[in-house]
């Protein structure tokens, strides 16, 4: 009988990891673990894995207020540079990342449908047709049903881990803080999500959201730099703000050398320059707008000199965020 239960087993093993696949283009669909070396790319489709009670699995959210049904290329930067933590051991067990690919059931609205209605945007008739597709609060949902399927299958709850960026930064902070005990802790990469409207209402509900958790077990990175649209979302805003919360361990990211970012003496080499992080206003004597160039910048200079610059936003998905990876590994291993 147990032979037989062994040879059960390891033909389940084989099964699954036939199903892995090199990843040199197509679509993932789905979620998904992924393995990286820096180079090549692996990709096991669904949520089985084998051994999933000695796992460790790191779930990644997307960003974005409305997330779209497939991540795109399966060699895109995200899965190539933070899939290399996949496969390290800590504690016996092996911790890999899985793209959450569950994010689109939660709906919503990027912000131009309701633009579309009202023929113009940042007045309240929009903010208001906004929050009532506000996809954040559904995701809550989306994530617990995927977390159970994870339980369900073998993997501890303590051994669960919830990260995203922007967006998904911000949605795995506020699952932890209202429900601490669906997963481990978080690891939320430059969390914001918001418009860039100065004083803008969804800042305020978002941040004062989250300003009430008693505590947020996560390890958050941000940069000084953070170049997105977003009103006041670079780490000097983030921390004035959320800086007290008891639980919340804080990686400030390097500013700019020059136009690039250099990490520990590597330049990062970011495509995505910066849309924003310089402050701006509202013209006087309009009701609402139709374009985010409308807005206008307090310092004309410093904006066209920032917009030449790397966005640090995205440096999660660039090889100089690897020196940070060890961090991350440290960080999940104080808490197993």
């Amino acid at each position: 009988m147990r032979r037989l239960i062994l040879t059960i087993s390891i033909l389940f093993t084989l099964i699954s990891l036939a199903e892995a696949r090199e990843c040199k283009s197509g679509d993932i669909k789905g979620d998904a673990f992924i393995y990286s070396d820096g180079k090549k790319v692996t990709v096991i489709q669904g949520t089985d894995i084998p051994n999933p009670e000695n796992k460790i699995i790191m779930i990644f959210n997307k960003g974005g207020w409305k997330v779209e049904k497939k991540w795109g290329e399966c060699k895109d930067f995200l899965p190539k540079q933070l899939g290399q933590i996949s496969g390290t051991k800590i504690k016996g067990k092996e911790l890999v990342l899985m793209l959450n690919g569950n994010l689109h059931k939660a709906g919503g609205d990027d912000g131009y449908k309701c633009g579309w209605k009202f023929k113009g945007a940042w007045h309240k008739p929009w903010y208001d047709c906004v929050i009532a597709e506000w996809a954040i609060p559904k995701r809550v949902k989306v994530n617990k049903d995927l977390i159970d399927k994870l339980v369900s299958k073998g993997t501890p709850r303590d051994q669960i881990f919830m990260s995203g960026l922007s967006c998904g930064g911000i949605d795995t902070l506020r699952h932890k803080g209202l429900h601490p005990k669906d997963f481990n802790a978080t690891i939320s990469f430059m969390p914001n999500c918001w418009d860039r409207r100065p004083n803008t209402p969804l800042r305020k509900m978002v941040i004062d959201e989250i300003k009430s958790f008693e505590r947020i077990d996560a390890l958050v990175f941000h940069s000084p730099v953070d170049g997105e649209g977003d009103w006041r979302s670079n780490s000097e805003w983030m921390k004035k703000d959320l800086g007290n919360i008891p639980g919340i361990q804080w990686i400030d990211t390097p500013g700019h050398t020059g136009k690039d970012i250099e990490v520990n003496g590597v330049k990062c080499k970011i495509k995505e320059k910066m849309i924003g992080g310089w402050e701006e206003a509202w013209p006087e004597g309009k009701e609402k707008l139709t374009s985010e160039k409308k807005f206008i910048a307090l310092e004309k200079k410093l904006k066209k000199e920032m917009k030449k610059k790397a966005a640090g936003h995205y440096m999660v998905s660039y090889p100089c965020f690897k020196y940070y990876h060890p961090k991350i590994i440290n960080f999940i291993e104080s808490r197993i």
